[in-house]
């Protein structure tokens, strides 16, 4: 591609030229057309006034009223005594018949010529066409001489023009090539035109996304490192303790824990893997019509087995709500929730699954009747790796965290109310219904 301002500056000379190039075909055109009248009527007055002269010779007459530089020739042919009369040594015109004007060609060149007659005699006044010409191309540059003279200031002025009007972008680029790769506040658009205002903030929104894309990358990063620090430990040491048995009993036992906290470390990453998946920007995510009561039945079918274990007993609603979103991530949100809920209640349990209309909003609950949570937790456990003391259930605190981030995705909104028999939790999360 090549420079916008060497673009610009070629069209509007190119352009200026070209309207240069037309005013003056239109002043010559326009000129010429006058003179042609002009002098169209020059020759007819000197050939009118040689009609009338009655019997005086025209070798008598001093021809007055015509400009030398016209260069008007005349001549008059006596057809009684077969005499010519020319007003200047060169070959005779031809004799027209016609009466009027006459366009010929003669010595080689273009005339135009007034006939008349008058008794016996033929007048003929002619004039060379270039004259004409030379006239009007003289008359033309007279006119045009101060638009050849400003076409070089204006130049001058287009040039500078296009540099001004250019100076902003010049400025932005100027700007962020001397931004540090890691700077990715957004770029100023205070005194830009409404065109480049356009695509700075178009790059804003772009450098915005890539914040939040890079800031995502390194909380994973950090929570990685932090949460994957004990885990790996605790394997280390049980891999040691394993190689130290003694007995068969005391290696079955190691190999056991160590197999657990495999799992644990195995499942901590799973999340993480997963939060890191959900934090990038979501608006491409393909969004479809979700039904809110398959969803319900599909997790109390997939986690009653694990829900059975300790004699709780899970419920869904019949429901024919539907939102638009992802249904593998509403599914997920779901699952940890009533998995959550399974881990938190006492044996016997009971968990509900509801869906309801509430105005403009769609109201899914998770609601148990377990030991719920206390207030003062309530607003901090969906921090990442949060886990209200007291409660002696191992996790990582990542499945709410990731609960609410896809919450988030759908432009929904989780709040934590009392559960079941006025005891236990309620997770309900509010969806607007054209999401």
């Amino acid at each position: 591609m090549g420079s916008i301002r060497r673009k610009l500056l070629f069209t509007l000379i190119f352009t200026e030229l070209l309207a240069g190039i037309v005013a003056a075909w239109a002043s010559f055109y326009t000129a010429q057309s006058q003179f042609d009248q002009f002098l169209d009527s020059e020759l007819k007055q000197m050939a009118t006034a040689l009609a009338k002269r009655g019997n005086i010779p025209p070798s008598s007459l001093t021809l007055v009223g015509s400009n030398p530089e016209h260069r008007i020739l005349v001549q008059v042919y006596e057809s009684g005594s077969n005499s010519l009369f020319l007003s200047a040594k060169t070959s005779p015109f031809p004799i027209l018949e016609r009466e009027g004007f006459s366009d010929i060609q003669y010595e080689g060149a273009a005339w135009r010529v007034f006939t008349t007659t008058a008794g016996s005699e033929i007048i003929e006044v002619g004039q060379p066409e270039s004259v004409r010409v030379s006239l009007a191309a003289s008359a033309s540059l007279e006119i045009l001489q101060p638009l050849l003279i400003l076409l070089p200031l204006t130049a001058i002025i287009v040039w500078l023009i296009v540099g001004q009007g250019l100076a902003p972008l010049d400025r932005t680029a100027r700007s962020v090539a001397s931004r540090s790769p890691e700077s990715l506040k957004p770029i100023s658009t205070e005194g830009l035109p409404a065109e480049l205002r356009g695509l700075v903030n178009a790059i804003n929104s772009l450098m915005e996304r890539l914040s939040a894309s890079l800031e995502s990358q390194r909380r994973f990063a950090s929570d990685a490192a932090h949460e994957l620090r004990t885990p790996l430990t605790a394997i280390k040491l049980q891999a040691q303790l394993a190689k130290r048995a003694k007995t068969p009993e005391a290696l079955a036992k190691n190999l056991s824990r160590l197999d657990e906290g495999i799992s644990r470390a195995t499942h901590l990453i799973e999340q993480l893997l997963t939060i890191a998946r959900l934090d990038p920007d979501s608006a491409r995510r393909p969004f479809e019509r979700v039904s809110i009561g398959e969803l319900l039945s599909t997790v109390q079918h997939d986690l009653e087995p694990i829900a059975g274990e300790k004699s709780i007993t899970i419920t869904a609603s019949p429901s024919d709500l539907t939102i638009r979103g992802m249904k593998d991530a509403l599914l997920m949100m779901v699952t940890n929730l009533t998995d959550n809920a399974i881990k938190y209640t006492q044996e016997g349990g009971r968990i509900e699954l509801t869906a309801l209309q509430d105005g403009s909003r769609i109201l899914v609950r998770v609601s148990d009747n377990g030991p719920g949570i206390p207030e003062k937790d309530r607003a901090r456990v969906f921090e990442r790796f949060y886990r209200a003391l007291g409660t002696h259930v191992s996790g990582n605190g990542l499945g709410l965290a990731i609960v609410q981030r896809i919450a988030e995705i759908h432009h929904g909104h989780i709040d934590v109310k009392d559960g079941l028999d006025g005891q236990g939790t309620t997770m309900e999360i509010s969806f607007p219904s054209d999401s």
